[in-house]
């Protein structure tokens, strides 16, 4: 639009209605994308403060929960410390973080007295003062890194240290055929537990205040029901479970055990008789161990200094980044990481691996958050996260 003076001179050229509107949107759209990039940029802020902490946290909960480089072996009371409380300690770490029987390492000529110089202190630790049993625990903790270098020397294999976990629910027949679940404080209880712990695996025992379960009776345990079962795996989902039957009689004991590693899965049974609570029990436990890491570890010749070019897909949100960068931290066969780039939902990384490609290929499909992406790529390895 044109303004004319009273002379007719041209004054100015006005906007339009429509030009004048036009500008004004472009000026606020202009206005809106600065204060969104501001808006990003904080975010952007926080995002890293949060990841920052969370890295701190996961590292702080890896270390706390990674005991597989102590262990602890019976010792007699009477019996004042020597070398051979020690080996027997040690081999109980190398079980722990092999997988390997007690019985295993001993046949294999392994251990001898140059693994001393990888402990870092060892300590006793007494029984409960309900538990009928006169000798003592004697624990030795380990330098993790030079053990682990002694075993690799030795090709020994060692498990990986994310391992499935066991629900458990024991119950116990006295001798006068009476059934309960074993209470908190029983014998029977208290050694499987221990035994368990001891060997590495990772396991959680049945709480009998549980309302979700109170349906069920000690026979269901013993007969191995299979609607006990998959109310089970429906309720605490665990990656297996394990029903034990312990039977005390006059001449010693013996139990059933039955391990489901699926819902709809046979289960694997096993029964024996002995005399000694704790070695009983002990041999039940390194029976567990040898099924869960039988095909799972990783051999010698796999570990290693290791840099990965990894491509993650399916990152499509901050909650999925976020919880892929705790799953990265908490993954043990990683050493450290770095983003290089995000784009089209896809994150880039270098990872420093202790095993080679093949073996952290295996593990991370086994553990099933990252599904391994075969592309025929040689140089970069594509993951799908799957949350």
């Amino acid at each position: 639009m044109i303004v004319f003076d009273k002379a007719g001179n041209v004054l100015k050229k006005a906007d339009s209605f429509s030009e004048t509107q036009d500008r004004t949107l472009h000026v606020k759209a202009e206005e809106g994308l600065i204060v969104l990039l501001r808006l990003s940029s904080f975010i952007i802020g926080i995002m890293k403060v949060v990841i920052y902490l969370l890295c701190v946290l996961a590292t702080v909960a890896t270390a706390q929960t990674d005991n597989l480089n102590s262990a602890a072996a019976l010792v007699d009371r009477q019996q004042s410390q020597d070398n051979s409380q020690i080996m027997a300690a040690l081999t109980a770490v190398i079980s722990k973080k092999s997988g390997l029987s007690a019985q295993t390492i001993r046949d294999q000529g392994w251990l001898d007295d140059t693994f001393k110089q990888v402990v870092l202190r060892h300590y006793y630790e007494q029984l409960p003062a309900n538990v009928d049993y006169s000798g003592l625990w004697f624990h030795v903790v380990t330098d993790s890194s030079r053990l682990n270098q002694m075993l690799i020397d030795r090709s020994v294999p060692l498990w990986p240290p994310n391992r499935p976990e066991l629900f458990v629910w024991l119950v116990e027949e006295q001798v006068d055929g009476s059934m309960l679940h074993a209470a908190e404080d029983s014998d029977g209880r208290y050694w499987l537990k221990k035994m368990l712990h001891n060997k590495g695996i990772a396991h959680q025992f049945y709480n009998p205040m549980d309302a979700d379960l109170l349906q069920f009776m000690p026979e269901d345990v013993s007969f191995l029901n299979p609607d006990l079962v998959d109310k089970i795996f429906e309720d605490y989902q665990p990656d297996q479970v394990l029903l034990v039957k312990l039977r005390h009689h006059g001449s010693g004991h013996s139990y059933r055990m039955g391990l489901f590693e699926t819902a709809e899965s046979d289960a694997v049974i096993e029964n024996r008789q002995f005399v000694d609570l704790p070695k009983g029990l002990d041999f039940l436990a390194t029976s567990v161990q040898q099924k869960l890491a039988n095909g799972e570890r990783i051999e010698a010749s796999k570990f290693g200094e290791f840099t990965l070019a990894v491509t993650v897909n399916n990152i499509d949100s901050a909650v999925a980044f976020l919880d892929l960068w705790q799953y990265l931290q908490n993954q043990p066969l990683i050493k450290d990481f770095q983003a290089t780039a995000y784009q089209q939902n896809s994150l880039q990384l270098q990872l420093n691996v202790r095993v080679d490609r093949d073996a952290f290929i295996k593990v991370l499909d086994k553990e099933g958050s990252l599904q391994h992406m075969p592309l025929g790529m040689t140089h970069r390895t594509v993951f799908s996260w799957q949350p």
